[in-house]
C-alpha cells in the first residue's frame, strides 16, 4: 500500500467546505486535480472524473457520501488486485466558521507497488495545492 495525507485548516463552516466540493461545475475554474466531474453523485453511485495531472478521465465509484462530513471514491485498474485508487475528503468542524478537511489518496494492489515515490510527492504537492486554493476560495466568498 501507497499513500499520502494532506490536510488544512479553512475560515468557512463545513457545509460551505461540502457545498464548494460538490459545486463540480466550478472545478475548472480552480482546482489543479479534477477539471470536471459528473456522473451518480450518492453512495455506489458510478462517477467520471478528469484528472489533470494525469491528463485521463477516471471511473470510480462513490463509496462515502456523507454531506457535510466525507466524500471519498474509489477507482479500478481492471481489477482491485491489480490496483485500486481511493480519494477521500473528509471535513472536520472545529466552529461554525472553521473546518479541517483532511484529503488524500491510498493505493493498493499489485501495482500499487511500482508507483514511484516521485510520483507520490508530486502529486501530494498538487494536493497541497488544491487545499490552498479551496481555502482562499472559500475564505474570500466568505468576507
Amino acid at each position: 500500500m501507497k499513500q499520502y495525507h494532506t490536510d488544512i485548516i479553512i475560515n468557512a463552516s463545513a457545509e460551505a467546505v461540502w457545498q464548494e466540493l460538490n459545486n463540480f461545475a466550478a472545478y475548472a475554474s480552480w482546482n489543479p486535480l479534477i477539471s470536471h466531474l459528473e456522473g451518480d453523485i450518492r453512495e455506489g453511485g458510478i462517477i467520471k472524473a478528469n484528472i489533470v495531472p494525469l491528463k485521463q478521465t477516471m471511473r470510480a465509484q462513490l463509496m462515502v457520501y456523507k454531506p457535510n462530513e466525507e466524500l471519498t471514491w474509489e477507482g479500478k485498474l481492471l481489477t482491485s488486485s491489480l490496483l485500486c485508487v481511493r480519494h477521500y475528503y473528509q471535513l472536520k468542524s472545529i466552529s461554525p466558521t472553521q473546518t479541517h478537511l483532511l484529503h488524500g489518496e491510498t493505493f493498493t494492489g499489485l501495482a500499487a507497488f511500482f508507483i514511484p515515490k516521485s510520483l507520490l510527492n508530486k502529486m501530494e504537492k498538487v494536493f497541497i495545492e488544491h487545499n490552498l486554493r479551496l481555502k482562499s476560495r472559500l475564505e474570500q466568498t466568505s468576507i
